[in-house]
C-alpha cells in the first residue's frame, strides 16, 4: 500500500512550547484498569444506529470517557459542543450522542480515582478480539482486561500496547460506523504519543495490519501516518514534552476554534496548548475537560 495519495492532512501541533504539562501528565500518564463492572453492568448501546455489517479493520470506531465524575464531565460536553447525555439511573454511566448518533460514553471509575486523573481511551476495530489479544501479547503488549463481550456494543480487550499506551480493540455488534465526511462535533482522528515511533509502527503492524508511512508537518517534523487498504487511520508522533507518558490523544472536529476554546473555560475546562499567534497551527488545540479528561480540538479545514 502506497500512503502517498492519503488524504488525512496532518493535525498540526507545535512541538516547542515552553509549557509545563505536570497536571495533564498525570492525567495521560494513569494506569487505569477497566474493570467488567464498570462497563458490562451497563445497558450500552451499538456503536451505530442500525446495523452496517461492514467493518473497517484499524478504524478508530469508539471513544470512552473515563472519570471520578460523570455528571461534571456529561455537563461539560452537553454546554461545549451540543451532545446529548443519556445517564443511567445511579449516575455512573452516561451515552453520549450528537445529532442522533452515538458519539461517546462515560463512566465511572469503579473504585475511584485521584481528582484530574479521567482519560479518553479509544478502540480500534479487528476482526477477532481474540487472535488480537494473542498478537498483544506476542509483540510485548499487555493484556489488561478480557477478551470479554459487552451485550450490544461487542467483544473487546482493553491492552496497553509494546510502549505502554492503553487502548481497546473491539469488535463490533453490527459492524462498524461507515466512512464518511467528518462533521464537526464528532470525532476526527487519532494520534498516538510515544517515545518511539518506530517500535509504536511495528507493534501496530503486525497486530493491527497497518502499513506506515513518515511525512513531514508544516513545522518540519516527523509524523508517522498508519493505515489500511489506502486509508489513513491514526498518526504516531514522538512524544514532545517530558513527563506525558505515552498515551492515545483522540481529535475533535469543532466549526470554530477561538469560540470553541471560550466554551470549554467558561464551562470549567482548561486549555492545555493553543498557538494562537502561529498561523501553522491556529486551528488546533490540546485542552481538558473539568474532570482531567484531555483531547484534541481541530477547526474544519473550511473556516481557515
Amino acid at each position: 500500500m502506497n500512503l502517498q495519495d492519503l488524504n488525512i492532512r496532518r493535525r498540526k501541533v507545535s512541538r516547542t512550547q515552553g509549557l509545563s504539562l505536570n497536571n495533564a501528565g498525570k492525567a495521560l500518564a494513569l494506569s487505569l484498569l477497566l474493570t467488567q463492572s464498570i462497563l458490562a453492568a451497563q445497558t450500552v448501546a451499538p456503536v451505530t444506529n442500525e446495523a452496517t455489517n461492514k467493518f473497517h479493520p484499524g478504524k478508530v470506531i469508539w471513544v470512552d470517557l473515563i472519570t471520578n465524575d460523570v455528571s461534571r464531565a456529561a455537563s461539560f460536553y452537553r454546554q461545549v459542543f451540543g451532545w446529548e447525555i443519556t445517564s443511567s439511573p445511579e449516575g455512573g454511566f452516561a451515552e453520549a450522542r450528537y445529532q442522533g448518533q452515538p458519539v461517546a460514553a462515560i463512566a465511572a471509575y469503579e473504585d475511584g480515582a485521584p481528582d484530574n486523573e479521567a482519560r479518553w481511551l479509544i478502540s480500534i476495530s479487528v476482526p477477532d478480539v481474540d487472535k488480537t489479544s494473542a498478537m498483544v501479547l506476542e509483540h510485548g503488549g499487555k493484556v489488561l482486561e478480557g477478551p470479554v463481550d459487552l451485550p450490544n456494543r461487542g467483544r473487546y480487550v482493553l491492552v496497553n500496547d509494546s510502549s505502554g499506551a492503553m487502548l481497546m480493540f473491539l469488535q463490533a455488534s453490527g459492524g462498524d460506523p461507515l466512512d464518511g465526511k467528518p462533521t464537526p462535533n464528532n470525532w476526527l482522528w487519532a494520534e498516538l504519543w510515544t517515545d518511539d515511533p518506530d517500535s509504536a509502527a511495528n507493534f501496530y503492524k503486525a497486530v493491527v495490519g497497518y502499513k506506515s508511512k513518515t511525512v513531514s508537518d508544516t513545522n518540519g517534523n516527523d509524523v508517522m501516518m498508519l493505515g489500511r487498504q489506502g486509508t489513513a487511520r491514526a498518526s504516531v508522533v514522538k512524544t514532545p514534552w517530558e513527563d506525558v507518558e505515552p498515551n492515545w490523544l483522540p481529535y475533535l472536529l469543532v466549526n470554530d476554534i477561538g469560540k470553541t476554546l471560550k466554551s470549554v473555560e467558561k464551562h470549567g475546562g482548561s486549555v492545555v496548548l493553543y498557538a494562537a499567534n502561529d498561523s501553522a497551527n491556529a486551528d488546533v488545540a490540546i485542552v481538558a475537560d473539568p474532570t482531567g479528561g484531555v483531547f484534541a480540538l481541530q477547526q474544519r479545514e473550511d473556516r481557515k
